[in-house]
This record gives structure tokens, sequence and C-alpha cells, in this order.
């Protein structure tokens, strides 16, 4: 899913997508195209590792109309991926000195075999397999990697931006005893389209010698992977932006279902619990997903 902001991070597309199934009352999502609704409609039922078998042929037209959107960027040389090389110049020059005929660019491209040659040298080499089965004449089939990118298109188009600012009320969070000192609530802000929640997170990253080699104890935290309430509702975490502080805020939606009152916030982060680096070869480095999870009670 993409970020709202330049340095705002998204939750991974599963985490938003489990939320999806059950999400609190009052979310507001936006309109997709039919295509898509098919895709969020099977991701209720779904992974996104699964969705390229439960529909192929959905799959394939949104993943593809996403490459040839690329490609259409990249034909400017000014927007699109950082591609650089042979293969984006010749791009460049063939739609340059195109016939410009007008209508959709995949009829363009198949009309013009200089400029679809081009776009087919350019689609091998950013990887966009459907795109390039597609130039070259091959049915595209989608595998799990589309599935999932179909998924991340899904996502995008259906959450709403965040609520950014320092609109809304303020509500006090108080730790459950039983809760993780992994995890640090500072602040929960409930706006009118969601709420904010601030966390700080200050693990030691540590490497000690064990024997020949190293083991890792502890890696950085990056934020929370999962949102839901003590009436079993689930909230999207639409944005995170870590401050370089220690505070990573989330920005979750929809706003506090009427009658929560006990928050559970579930780490996406890393630990390594005695993780052995071997060789340790100098810039060694792991990571090892854990979920741990705090309890926060919202107060008056």
């Amino acid at each position: 899913m993409g970020s709202t902001d330049p340095g705002r991070r998204p939750a991974p597309v599963e985490n938003t997508v489990c939320a999806l199934r059950r999400l609190a009352p009052g979310a507001a999502l936006r309109p997709v195209s039919p295509e898509l609704a098919v895709l969020a409609r099977a991701l209720r039922e779904c992974s996104p590792a699964e969705l390229a078998v439960r529909c192929p042929a959905a799959v394939v037209r949104v993943v593809l109309a996403a490459q040839l959107r690329a490609l259409d960027r990249a034909m400017t040389g000014v927007f699109g991926p950082e591609v650089r090389g042979p293969e984006a110049a010749r791009l460049v020059r063939a739609a340059r000195f195109s016939g410009r005929r007008r209508g959709a660019l995949l009829g363009r491209l198949r009309a013009e075999p200089g400029l679809r040659a081009a776009a087919l040298g350019w689609a091998e080499v950013v990887g966009a397999r459907l795109l390039a089965a597609e130039l070259g004449g091959v049915p595209p089939v989608p595998d799990g990697e589309d599935g999932h990118r179909a998924a991340e298109l899904v996502v995008a188009a259906l959450l709403p931006r965040p609520e950014l600012g320092e609109g809304g009320r303020e509500v006090l969070p108080r730790r459950s005893p039983a809760g993780s000192g992994f995890l640090e609530v500072r602040s929960v802000r409930v706006g009118e389209r969601g709420f904010r929640v601030g966390i700080r997170a200050d693990p030691p990253v540590e490497l000690v010698r064990d024997g020949g080699s190293l083991a890792l104890q502890a890696l950085w935290w990056n934020g929370l992977g999962r949102v839901s309430d003590d009436l079993g509702h689930e909230y999207l975490i639409l944005a995170k932006d870590p401050d370089g502080t220690g505070m990573v805020r989330h920005w979750c939606h929809p706003r506090l279902a009427a009658g929560a009152r006990v928050l559970r916030l579930e780490s996406a982060g890393y630990r390594g619990e005695r993780l052995r680096l071997d060789p340790a070869a100098p810039g060694t480095s792991a990571e090892v997903l854990v979920k741990l999870a705090l309890t926060v009670r919202l107060g008056a």
C-alpha cells in the first residue's frame, strides 16, 4: 500500500487485509473500480498470496494496468521508475519519434513495432512480467507476487488519507499490568475520522560474542502491525511516522468504536533471541519477526 506522504511508511499489506475483515464500524473506505472491488471482496476470505489463484483475470487486469501506467510515465524520460541504461534510453527515443496515435497505450504499442520492442526491453529490465508477456504475445499468467502487488493496489485505493495535525482530543492511556515493557504508549489522540497512537520505542541493539561467532540479542523496533479493541474490531493503520527520536506515530482508521475501552497493540518489529550469526562476516545482519502485544486501557 502506498504511503500518503514521503517518509511515512504504511503497515504491511497483510495486516491491512486482516483488518479489513473485522473493521470497526464507521469506516469510510474510498470507492474503487469494478476490478479492484472484485479483489477487495476476495481479500476478505484469502491472503494476498492466494489472490492470483482465486481471481487470476482480475489480478492480471489490475497489475497490467499499473505496469502500463509506469511505462507511460517512463516514456517521458522524466517520471517513472529510477531505471537507467540502454533500455530506458531506447524507450524514451522510441516514444519521442513514434506516431503518437490516439487511444489506449496498449493499442498504440501493438500498432507500432519499434515502440513495442523498446517497451518490451524496458519491461523485462524492470521486472514487469505481465506487461512483458502481453507485449511478447504470450497470455499473461499471474503468480503469487502479482497477487501481492494487486493486493497492495487494492489497499492503496481503498484507504482514506490519514488525518494529520494535532486535531481531536487526547485520551490518556493506562497500561495494563500484564503489558509488555517493550512497547510504551505515550499518547492516544481521537479525531473525527480516526485516532493517532504515539509509541515510544527504544530497545537496545546488542551483539555479543558466542564462541567464534556473534549472537544477536535485539534489533530496532519499527512500529505497530495490528491494532484492535476489546469488542473484536480492528483498525487500519494508514501511516507510520518515525521522527528519529524513538517515537513512532501511527494514524489509524476509523475512530474508536463506541464502548471500546481497551486497545490491543501488536508489534510489527523485530527482535532476536540469541540468534547466532555464523560466520560473523563484517556487516552481517539478520531479522526475526515476532509479535509483541501490549494492552492499553483508555482513560476518561
